[in-house]
């Protein structure tokens, strides 16, 4: 059996996702690319097979990044292992028993490593740009009283106007030339 750096990327990287979401927070691909030193390109195919096989999800805009839709419990390694590398068939080769025997116990311990378990005895810092951007937590709602005075207390700011540099484009000079000539 052969567990792929991809699988062992994933895991970690779920256990970021984990953390974060716990707390009430999504986390950003590019984030979660610095801190494990990886490229995005590398990343979006981890996330794309965690994604179709509905262990994670996005959230758009402001605060948004990945969240993780299942329970830390029932997610194990071993799921993971088989997501991102699929099921390993042995060959018919001589031993094939015995590779069959230590493939099952390392699907059986692999098992019992749950993101729950990993998220109890690791230390995950949760980054400060996710903090105050809640995606899972639903927010108060306000009256609509108060919203109305927000808006009507809040003083219209004036344009800023950019000065014009000059011509802005190869007709704009033609135009430009000649005006300038008369």
């Amino acid at each position: 059996m052969r567990i792929s750096s991809k699988s062992k990327i994933a895991f970690n990287v779920l256990l970021d996702i984990a953390a974060h979401t716990k707390q009430g927070y999504a986390i950003s691909m590019p984030l979660i690319s610095q801190r494990q030193g990886l490229s995005l390109s590398y990343l979006e195919l981890i996330f794309a097979a965690l994604k179709a096989a509905g262990m994670i999800q996005s959230h758009r805009g402001p605060g948004g990044g990945y969240s993780l839709v299942v329970n830390p419990e029932n997610v194990s390694l071993k799921d993971i292992v088989r997501i991102i590398d699929g099921e390993q068939t042995l060959g018919k080769e001589l031993g094939a028993e015995l590779w069959s025997d230590l493939q099952v116990f390392m699907f059986e311990k692999m098992s019992e490593i749950t993101l729950d378990k990993m998220l109890q005895e690791s230390i995950i810092k949760i980054e400060p740009s996710t903090k105050g951007l809640p995606c899972m937590k639903p927010q108060a709602r306000q009256k609509a009283s108060t919203k109305l005075s927000e808006k009507v207390s809040k003083k219209p700011q004036p344009k800023k106007i950019k000065p014009q540099m000059g011509p802005n484009s190869i007709f704009s000079f033609g135009k430009y030339l000649r005006l300038k000539k008369t």
